[in-house]
């Protein structure tokens, strides 16, 4: 891929509003429409699906008011309609596992039948098999595409189960349904071009680096290994594809890679066929885009025989954009959803784009050449504005086509340009690289243009994908390059802790904020409006705004958040509760300070440091914060002998922070020696959304955990000496020598052994759905070991969660998934007026109380909850502490 930018002198963007218009239809009352088609009867009625299985028809929805809209629920029941299609006025709608035909028989207006057109595709009831459609071609024939599966414990694996996940298919009218093409990830948007090419976008993930557009045609592989099951090939031997070795099929080459930045889930695709109502953009591609909210535009050549070319961002502010259609008269009718997949608001409902009829300044294609590239421009430029070629800077970079979920940009490098002239009529600006190179894509953006009249561009950025090169040999490289694959993980969250997941609040000292849905207002983007839900956590307490502060403490520790802010947001996450990184709404800024978003807030006396960059969007967009902090180290007097550290800061995966010493923190002075800290969370500046906190504490650097003085419990065979079962649960060792627990319920009891004053730490997983326990100062009661029982619950429907002491202190927070290594750590020691047992997961500590009188007795159990639990155990030891 080459991105080119070209680094000009900033000057003020044009107002979207100048050239387009943007407003919504007001939805039924009461009613959510997560819509997932869009189409017009030859009326001009518009017919809406849902996520929800509902189907509306809309009367005046091309009214000048969208208040004059009316809504008429025409059927519901449907399983999640994320496709429609109106032939001949009848009516087609694509559910997960059926295409349909709606009748109304009797023409009040309601459906009365809906008859099976196709249900030739494989379902397993995976949340993740999706269908999309819904297109038809010249002949009649309708388009579909299937989502793979994602099944625990390894998520990040699409896998097709059953048949014909990750195809694509064409639907005959008569129903016979045929294989098309193969190897689809999460195929959310078909469209044909206006010369009948059908397109499709895919989702970044597995076998994805970034958001794709496909030139889908008859027989081909686009990339994505699990659709090879449903092959020939590999049904006749057998064969399941791997998830993680590269296939060794042929793949097709994207006509387009999307910046992530620009994309991170992608709708469906519609050619601009509106005879210039919709500005000057006719015959290029539409694009939905769901995360970021906006609308691009794609425009493709020919070379060498493969369709490449340049997208464009178009409009921001659209909403959650699954769905794009034109309507009779010119105007873009827009279907929102975004309910699982992020997204900004409006988060649901039917928006509408018009042209307000004067022409924005703006790039309109782009062509490759053989030594370089030319530009064409909606009206001619003012040739004072255009760089110098010295002025112009290039770069390119590529991607790694492997199992992981997306891929960073790689081998990013410099370009030259050597000449830079415009054309005659001032309309086309042609580019001399000498080094463009296949296999890559261009980006470039051109802020410091402006039109003869004086106008700034509206679209000033562009990204062209590099397949070939005209007059050069035909290359066979490719912008997502094979590599070696990436280690085989667990989970992905080993390590980790979950710290707002379950009962997001129960971590944390929170008052004043709560677990909701958050979108920006309309009405007043400054603010948030907030509705029930769980894909948000925020400061709602207007009289009394408070901060958002996590109850485990923390030294070295990587921390990984997502936040929201509205416009002129103001927030920050303070590590060890005094350094912060800075969270605030900085869209546009150029040159970012210690004050915007990234940025390491200043001390007393230091100046902070500035972002390197400003990766931050924009407000009402989510955006992932990664944070890996080393605290500052004192000697045994207190003195401090090294400053804190911050290595790394990203947002979106951009770095905006490495390496950089913190002298001072931002708040508070150090009362001698301190070396944890909690997690701190501003929300006394401005409404904030925060969500999926996640921590990871490091080992200090050079320093390893202690090694002596610990003793493995862990049987050496499957006699379990020393052991005795209690009731029906089995009890094996694995072939690499870890206790797996089977079916069954009961306990495993080691009936002596354990020092008055202990330390326990194992190594569990547990499966979804288990639920188990360790007890400590165990003894027979009753014929059952009774003690201090730490709750092991992968998502047992119980309110006891990992690390909570059954009727001492629970824990509410679900700090572990399922199907997941991590470590347990228990202290158990005498003290004045009781026991004190302290739990730390993962490094760490998560409960720590105060249990009166001692422990019952000095034995250790292994309780196994119920019939489907499997507690797996790779490492079980205790030692002694000071004094034993």
């Amino acid at each position: 891929m080459i991105a080119l930018t070209l680094a000009l002198a900033a000057l003020p963007q044009a107002t979207q509003s100048d050239y387009y218009t943007v407003d919504f239809l007001p939805s039924p009352p009461g009613e959510v429409l997560e819509v997932g088609g869009l189409d017009f009867f030859s009326d001009g009625r518009l017919a809406v699906s849902t996520r929800r299985g509902q189907v509306w028809i809309v009367e005046n929805a091309m009214a000048e008011d969208p208040a004059d809209a009316r809504f008429h629920l025409f059927a519901e029941g449907l399983f999640e309609g994320l496709g429609l299609e109106i032939v001949n006025d009848e009516l087609y709608v694509l559910q997960r596992t059926e295409l349909s035909k709606l009748v109304d028989v009797d023409g009040d207006g309601t459906c009365d039948d809906v008859e099976c057109v196709s249900n030739d595709w494989g379902y397993s009831g995976n949340y993740h098999e999706f269908a999309y459609g819904l297109p038809v071609d010249a002949d009649g024939n309708f388009y579909l595409s299937l989502n793979v599966g994602f099944f625990n414990p390894e998520w990040w694996h699409g896998k097709s189960v059953v048949k014909d996940r990750g195809w694509l298919l064409r639907v005959h009218p008569d129903g016979v349904t045929e294989p098309f093409a193969f190897g689809m990830r999460s195929p959310c948007g078909l469209g044909f071009d206006t010369h009948g090419n059908l397109f499709y976008t895919d989702n970044q993930g597995d076998w994805m680096p970034v958001c794709p557009i496909f030139h889908a045609q008859y027989g081909r592989f686009y990339g994505h290994p699990a659709a090879l099951n449903w092959t020939h090939a590999y049904l006749d031997s057998q064969t399941i594809a791997s998830d993680t070795v590269p296939p060794e099929r042929a793949r097709e080459r994207a006509a387009a890679w999307i910046p992530y930045d620009w994309s991170r889930s992608t709708g469906n695709l519609v050619p601009d066929t509106t005879g210039g109502r919709f500005g000057p953009f006719e015959d290029q591609l539409i694009v939905s885009e769901l995360t970021n909210g906006r609308i691009l535009r794609a425009d493709f050549e020919r070379v060498r025989g493969e369709y490449q070319g340049a997208v464009f961002p178009l409009l921001e502010g659209v909403g959650s954009t699954i769905r794009v259609r034109f309507a009779p008269d010119g105007t873009l009718f827009t279907g929102l959803t975004n309910r699982g997949w992020g997204g900004v608001a409006p988060a649901d409902g039917v928006g509408r784009v018009r042209w307000t009829g004067v022409t924005p300044f703006s790039m309109k294609t782009v062509r490759l050449r053989e030594t370089g590239f030319v530009v064409e421009l909606t009206e001619p430029v003012d040739p004072a504005t255009v760089p110098a070629a010295a002025d112009v800077k290039l770069y390119d970079y590529d991607y790694d086509y492997w199992w992981e979920y997306g891929s960073p940009v790689r081998d990013q490098r410099d370009l030259a340009v050597e000449r830079v002239s415009v054309s005659d009529d001032g309309r086309w600006l042609t580019f001399v690289v000498p080094d463009l190179t296949a296999g890559r894509v261009m980006r470039g953006r051109f802020a410091g243009l402006r039109s003869a009249s004086g106008k700034a561009l509206l679209t000033d950025e562009f990204a062209y994908t590099v397949n070939q090169i005209p007059g050069h040999h035909v290359s066979q490289e490719r912008v997502a390059k094979t590599v070696p694959p990436p280690p085989k993980r667990a989970t992905g969250q080993q390590g980790w802790l979950r710290l707002t997941y379950g009962d997001a609040l129960d971590a944390w000292d929170s008052s004043g904020w709560e677990l909701c849905d958050a979108e920006l207002d309309p009405a007043d983007p400054h603010r948030f409006v907030t509705t029930k839900g769980v894909n948000a956590l925020c400061n709602t307490a207007a009289e009394h705004p408070s901060e958002y502060v996590s109850k485990a403490e923390f030294g070295d520790v990587q921390v990984r958040l997502a936040f929201m802010l509205p416009e002129g947001g103001n927030s920050g996450l303070y590590l060890m509760g005094r350094y912060e990184v800075q969270l605030r709404d900085s869209a546009g800024v150029l040159e970012p300070g210690p004050g915007d978003c990234g940025g390491i807030y200043a001390g007393p006396t230091w100046p902070g440091s500035p972002p390197l960059r400003n990766a931050y969007s924009r407000a009402g967009v989510w955006h992932e914060l990664d944070v890996t902090f080393r605290a500052p180290r004192f000697d045994a007097a207190g003195n401090k002998v090294a400053n804190a550290r911050f290595e790394r800061v990203a947002i979106d995966d951009v770095t905006v922070q490495e390496d950089v010493e913190v002298p001072e923190a931002t708040r508070g002075a150090w009362p001698g020696e301190v070396a944890r800290g909690p997690l701190r969370l501003q929300g006394d500046h401005g409404p904030v959304g925060i969500g999926n906190v996640r921590v990871k504490a490091l080992a200090p650097d050079g320093e390893a955990p202690p090694t002596s003085g610990w003793t493995s419990l862990l049987p050496e065979d499957d006699d379990l000496a020393g052991w005795t079962r209690v009731m029906s649960a089995s009890w094996t060792l694995d072939d690499a020598d870890a206790l797996v627990s089977g079916g069954g319920r009961g306990w495993l009891f080691r009936e002596h052994g354990l020092p008055r004053d202990v330390e326990l730490r194992a190594r569990c997983k547990l499966n979804d759905g288990g639920r188990a326990a360790l007890v400590l100062g165990a003894r027979d009661v009753a014929g059952q070991p009774t003690g201090y029982e730490l709750v092991l619950n992968a998502s047992f429907p119980s309110p006891e969660k990992t690390g909570s002491l059954l009727g001492l202190a629970e824990l509410h927070t679900h700090f572990v998934p399922p199907d997941t290594w991590f470590d347990v750590d228990v202290t158990c020691r005498a003290e004045e007026g009781g026991t004190r047992l302290r739990v730390a997961l993962n490094g760490v500590v998560v409960n720590d109380v105060l249990a009166e009188g001692a422990p019952l007795g000095d034995g250790l159990a292994l309780y196994q909850h119920h019939e489907g639990t499997v507690l797996e155990l790779e490492r079980l030891e205790v030692r002694a502490l000071d004094g034993e």
